[in-house]
């Protein structure tokens, strides 16, 4: 079986979405979802990748505070800048890089990455989507 990403986005209010279709569901939103209480949070996805106690200490695939403030918040940076600040981190990160690993070989069938940016092809998830298919693809060219 071969590994499906999909992306998904988490806010309140819209429909939990059905592991049957979604299979494993990744949160790599540096934050929690907004107005949802945190009993009810994990309803939302099945494990919070944010490098930190309150979720997966060991895996991390959110942008810094910093970054995410730059590009979402103050609006400081262009989607080119956020790209090539937010694919730094990742190489120079080694929870990021464990997570990569794990997402490339440990993960069959499908999994949803999951953050709140209403645009998936303006967020994070589609770029680690893209390194975890290069991650898969550079490992099929081994063999």
């Amino acid at each position: 079986m071969t590994l499906i990403i999909k992306l998904g986005q988490l806010k309140k209010g819209k429909p939990l979405l059905d592991k049957e279709v979604y299979g494993f569901r990744i949160n790599i939103a540096r934050r929690v979802i907004r107005a949802v209480k945190k009993a009810d949070q994990k309803l939302y996805y099945d494990d919070w990748w944010n490098g930190r106690e309150s979720g997966n200490p060991n895996f991390e695939l959110a942008p810094s505070e910093p970054l995410r403030n730059d590009f979402i918040k103050y609006k400081n940076i262009d989607w080119q800048e956020y790209v090539r600040r937010f694919t730094s981190e990742i190489k120079n990160n080694r929870k990021a890089q464990k997570a990569l690993e794990e997402l490339s070989t440990n993960h069959n069938g499908i999994i949803t990455l999951l953050c709140h940016c209403p645009n998936e092809n303006l967020c994070h998830r589609s770029l680690v989507k893209q390194m975890v298919e290069e991650k898969e693809e550079g490992k099929k060219e081994e063999k």
